[in-house]
């Protein structure tokens, strides 16, 4: 069978290539091409990103010269249906590293909070996967669900024109965690894909009223 136009990318950002985060990425690339979409990994820890700005990245500054290779990898996440997002929460936030990505691709060359400034996702599906070792309702009381929900759904969403959003937390995950919790969370992670994949399958063919 042949692919349909859905395109989708994950991007993966953990440290550890033996971590749950890695094992999601996995999972959900197997779900997608199982549905015939056309999907891949970029892994930032293994790629080496670079997630420092430059002061001549700044858009509307003297000098700006974005990083081309930043600048083609936006025009990846233009082209794209679904985009997923993998990574940890550390200390109530995800990584540094992801923050980065945010600055230095999907904001590259777009000033946030000016009128008719680009919006770089507009009718892209966003998905975030989080894990975390603290418990869900312990994270909500802290103010980091609440916090995590307004980054993705309402700022990204909004400030960059994402056509929807998702979210899965998979939490209480550590070293102690037995391999039984483990396969029934990439469970629910096979399920939360083919869900998305459903969703962008219809909009190519004009059925999803989302």
């Amino acid at each position: 069978m042949t692919l349909t136009s859905v395109k989708q990318r994950i991007v993966l950002c953990h440290p550890d290539a033996e971590s749950l985060c890695s094992s999601i990425a996995k999972r959900w690339l197997a779900r997608a091409r199982g549905h015939h979409q056309e999907c891949e990994i970029r892994d930032l820890y293994a790629d080496r990103f670079d997630p420092v700005l430059k002061s001549n990245e700044q858009p509307g500054k003297p000098g700006y010269t974005p990083l081309e290779a930043n600048l083609a990898e936006l025009d990846v996440l233009k082209a794209l249906d679904v985009l997923v997002f993998v990574y940890p929460i550390w200390f109530g936030s995800p990584p540094a590293m992801l923050k980065g990505y945010f600055e230095r691709v999907v904001g590259c060359g777009n000033v946030v909070n000016t009128q008719g400034h680009a919006k770089p996702l507009a009718g892209v599906r966003l998905v975030s996967i989080c894990t975390s070792g603290a418990r869900g309702v312990w994270l909500a009381e802290k103010g980091v669900t609440g916090a995590l929900h307004t980054i993705f759904d309402q700022y990204v969403s909004e400030a960059f024109g994402s056509k929807k959003t998702y979210r899965l937390h998979l939490d209480s995950i550590d070293a102690r965690t037995d391999d039984f919790f483990i396969r029934t969370r990439l469970a629910d992670v096979d399920q939360f894909a083919d869900q998305v994949c459903a969703d962008a399958y219809g909009d190519v063919r004009g059925l999803s009223p989302s």
